[in-house]
């Protein structure tokens, strides 16, 4: 027990240092500004897709309180918002796909920004000297994995929405037994689809030879982390009451502010999970378009 809580200091106080050595809040706030960015397309796609098997106004509500119960009830209302200015804009063909054009240019820049910042935890880079088509081989097989695993998020959350209307519908029936089944299957479902997100981006997104093994202990970390996290973002976003300070702008704050302390846990996640993997002497080897190198730490020069 205790060789494993001085494992534990040593890895996280190795963290620590890494973390505040990189720029984890610069990428972040890249991070939720385009996400930000991104929220109507992002809402768009799950209404009209949540609307094939359920009635456009079931699948808002459904979304908006599922925004209430992992963020807050400040973030649900600006969402909900959001989502009142949408259904006054006509449904079109060409919203629907400028609608997706918006949601991938946005998830592409995300996607470059993430890379970055884990190539800058695994201290890789790009070779200078690598040119247009090699990198664009090697980024899209890539962006493709990233892609397939945000549509498999997607649809995960309108799952998420469908038992939770058919588990109502079938409430007053099989309360006794139905309902607790049902969200226990849910929440496992979110929890190992959150694993699986997280291992995968800490396997295919750095420009690094990163290990099952290394990605799957950055899953876990990350997801506790997150899990934790999440916890914490929501006690301090009800207790500062963010919404009295910016006015009317309070919600779209909370909602940044959200998405943005959780970028901070995923580099975190990623700091931790190179930390680990140093002390376990896993050396992990840059990509074939990348190089090795090492982090300087910045000091003040001496005065004369």
């Amino acid at each position: 027990m205790k060789t494993l809580l001085q494992t534990s200091w040593q890895i996280l106080k190795e963290s620590k240092k890494n973390f505040q050595q990189g720029e984890p809040i610069v990428y972040s706030a890249a991070i939720a500004f385009f996400t930000i960015f991104s929220l109507p397309a992002i809402l768009i796609f799950l209404s009209f897709f949540g609307s094939l098997f359920f009635t456009e106004d079931a699948v808002q509500q459904k979304l908006v309180k599922h925004i209430e119960e992992l963020i807050s009830r400040e973030a649900a209302a600006q969402v909900s918002e959001v989502l009142a200015n949408l259904t006054e804009i006509p449904v079109s063909f060409w919203g629907i796909v400028i609608g997706l054009a918006v949601i991938i240019k946005s998830a592409t820049i995300i996607f470059f920004i993430v890379q970055k910042a884990l190539n800058a935890v695994w201290q890789v880079r790009v070779k200078h000297q690598v040119n247009y088509l090699t990198l664009l081989k090697h980024r899209v097989p890539t962006l493709l994995v990233v892609a397939s695993l945000g549509f498999l998020f997607m649809t995960s959350i309108l799952l998420d929405m469908v038992l939770s209307i058919y588990s109502e519908q079938l409430q007053d029936l099989f309360e006794e037994y139905l309902s607790p089944a049902i969200r226990t299957i849910n929440t496992a479902f979110n929890i190992l689809m959150m694993l699986m997100f997280f291992t995968a981006i800490h396997k295919v997104l750095p420009d690094a030879q990163v290990g099952w093994k290394n990605a799957l202990s950055g899953g876990i970390i990350t997801s506790v982390l997150f899990l934790f996290g999440k916890e914490v973002i929501n006690l301090i976003l009800e207790n500062v009451k963010i919404t009295g300070i910016y006015a009317t702008a309070g919600s779209l704050v909370v909602l940044l502010l959200w998405v943005f302390y959780s970028a901070v846990i995923l580099m975190l996640g990623a700091e931790v999970t190179k930390a680990y993997a140093d002390y376990h002497k896993r050396a992990i080897a840059p990509s074939k378009i990348a190089i090795k190198y090492k982090r300087v730490s910045q000091r003040e020069p001496d005065e004369s």
